[in-house]
């Protein structure tokens, strides 16, 4: 089975809005984030998913949220962490038109009704905290 792991960004603002992305190959809402690449951190892949899906630039804190899921029929297993993060820069500009349908801030309550797929309100991964270590390559 091959191992895959996925990073998403819970970005909110001084009015307690959270920044959603509008994915154009499924037409639904998510948090900024994607697939970790080969030899990447954790870190450095949020970083890069957040900047090219909103042209923000972010520093990325605890992590919120870890769920897993299995797929027999792709034979592939998930790892998907939520961190919180906060941005550097507020001009919302998408680098990947191609795949990034729009960018938007709700609040809480509405992106709990656009995010489907989370079990519990995004308040409770606000509250949630897990640190986040990059020990770097151990010989």
């Amino acid at each position: 089975m091959k191992e895959l792991k996925v990073v998403y960004a819970l970005i909110t603002n001084s009015h307690d809005e959270v920044l959603l992305v509008l994915n154009r190959d499924n037409n639904e809402w998510s948090l900024p984030g994607g697939k970790v690449e080969r030899q990447e951190t954790l870190e450095c892949a949020l970083k890069r998913e957040v900047y090219e899906e909103t042209g923000l630039s972010c520093e990325v804190g605890d992590v919120v949220s870890i769920n897993e899921a299995q797929s027999s029929h792709y034979q592939l297993h998930t790892l998907f962490i939520m961190f919180k993060a906060t941005i550097n820069n507020t001009e919302i500009k998408t680098q990947m038109m191609e795949e990034i349908k729009d960018v938007q801030w709700f609040t809480i309550k509405q992106a709990d009704q656009l995010l489907t797929y989370y079990e519990h309100s995004l308040y409770q991964f606000l509250t949630n905290h897990a640190t986040y270590y990059d020990e770097g390559i151990l010989e």
